[in-house]
């Protein structure tokens, strides 16, 4: 699904404050897979988050993405990848405040030519998926952290993606609901989505469904990335 070939990104590069959060970093994530990139904050790794995602270009090296060398491709062709491949929950999620979770979770598909009934269909399964039906005409901000986590998921879900890229998405749950997102997670990979997420949260990278582990520090992989979770 996603393979790195020596990737860096430097920002100020041959001044007194260069700095490197991803340097000469390669690794390999399948399809169909939950990958986890662990490491304390400042390793990298929402850096290499958007790396893969096509979020952030690579100053060197290589990012193929299903087969398609994406490190050099014209804006318009990368936005393309990034709608048609991957779904992003943020750390902060970045719902918008003042709209229905409905209009939140439909908000991605505005820029695709889909008609608004098909778009609401598609929209409304996912909540039903997602255990939020009694919740489609609630504004986000009067929801719980938990909920307000579902509709992020469901909003990352709309464009169909191939690949779902989480940043510490457990930061403002607690252990139950962590666990819970994690069981969401196992479902979304058993339906063949591949996951990557980004954390330093036990609860996240010692889960059982977790079938990769790459450690980051300092901008580097220190280990061969594998987890100990089995994915069965």
């Amino acid at each position: 699904m996603v393979k790195l070939r020596d990737v860096t990104r430097v920002y100020n590069q041959g001044r007194p404050n260069e700095v490197r959060p991803v340097d000469g970093v390669s690794l390999d994530i399948d399809v169909g897979e939950i990958a986890v990139v662990k490491g304390p904050s400042g390793s990298g790794k929402t850096t290499l988050l958007a790396l893969i995602g096509c979020m952030s270009r690579p100053s060197a090296g290589r990012i193929l993405v299903a087969g398609r060398d994406v490190a050099k491709l014209p804006e318009r062709f990368l936005t393309e990848v990034r709608r048609e491949t991957f779904g992003f929950i943020f750390q902060q999620l970045h719902l918008i405040p003042g709209i229905s979770v409905l209009e939140n979770i439909m908000l991605p598909l505005y820029p695709v030519d889909i008609g608004f009934s098909a778009a609401k269909r598609r929209a409304l399964a996912l909540i039903e998926q997602l255990d939020l039906a009694q919740r489609r005409r609630f504004k986000v901000e009067t929801l719980s952290g938990g909920e307000r986590q579902r509709v992020a998921i469901a909003r990352a879900l709309i464009n169909q993606p191939r690949a779902i890229l989480a940043d510490e998405p457990t930061a403002h749950l607690d252990g139950g609901l962590s666990g819970e997102l994690m069981r969401i997670f196992g479902d979304l990979r058993s339906q063949g989505k591949t996951l990557v997420i980004a954390t330093h949260d036990p609860l996240v990278y010692d889960n059982p469904l977790v079938d990769r582990v790459f450690t980051m520090r300092d901008g580097r992989v220190l280990d061969d990335g594998d987890g100990d979770g089995g994915g069965a």
